[in-house]
């Protein structure tokens, strides 16, 4: 066999070839994140209807667009935003993991749960974190709930501080989602 004849071989086999399984969010996911303020004095609540995934078959990242986090107030998205989290430099808030830490259920109505290591990124710093999920499989899509606690000082970021209320560093993030394994 001459190399034409083995590199045309070779791209019809890959061609022919089924596409790695990618996951991929849909309908409209739910994420949150938590903070408080000086004990007692404030509870933060940033939420987004933003999420993606990307899947490359072996390593999974979850995006969240930090512009389109809401915490209801105006000022202090504005502050939270611009002042201490630099959205014109780092415009997304990212969780990493390996595809194969992510126990799925194979059957309509089980579920699983479960803990796998992840890298968190936020002001462009990266740092491991312990994610605790539960999945469920439905008719149609996979019903996601994952949790992480995280420690927004150890990313870079200036600790939030307003009229002699201090932000606490150790804060947390919530995501409820569905997604299709494709």
């Amino acid at each position: 066999m001459n190399l034409s004849a083995a590199l045309l071989t070779l791209g019809l086999v890959l061609s022919s070839a089924p596409a790695a399984a990618a996951f991929q969010v849909t309908g409209k996911p739910k994420v949150t994140f938590y903070a408080e303020g000086s004990p007692g004095a404030l509870d933060i609540e940033g939420k987004s209807g933003e999420l993606s995934l990307s899947d490359d078959g072996t390593t999974v990242t979850a995006k969240v667009p930090l512009a389109s986090v809401s915490t209801g107030i105006d000022l202090r998205d504005d502050h939270m935003k611009n002042k201490y989290m630099a959205i014109a430099t780092f415009p997304d808030l990212t969780l990493r993991f390996a595809r194969a830490e992510l126990k799925l259920p194979t059957d309509a109505g089980q579920s699983t749960t479960g803990t796998l290591a992840a890298t968190f990124n936020a002001h462009g710093v990266d740092q491991p974190v312990t994610v605790t999920y539960t999945v469920k499989k439905g008719k149609n899509a996979f019903e996601v709930d994952a949790s992480f606690d995280y420690d927004i000082s150890k990313h870079g970021v200036e600790i939030p501080s307003y009229l002699g209320i201090t932000v606490d560093p150790a804060q947390n993030a919530k995501v409820r989602f569905e997604m299709l394994d494709q």
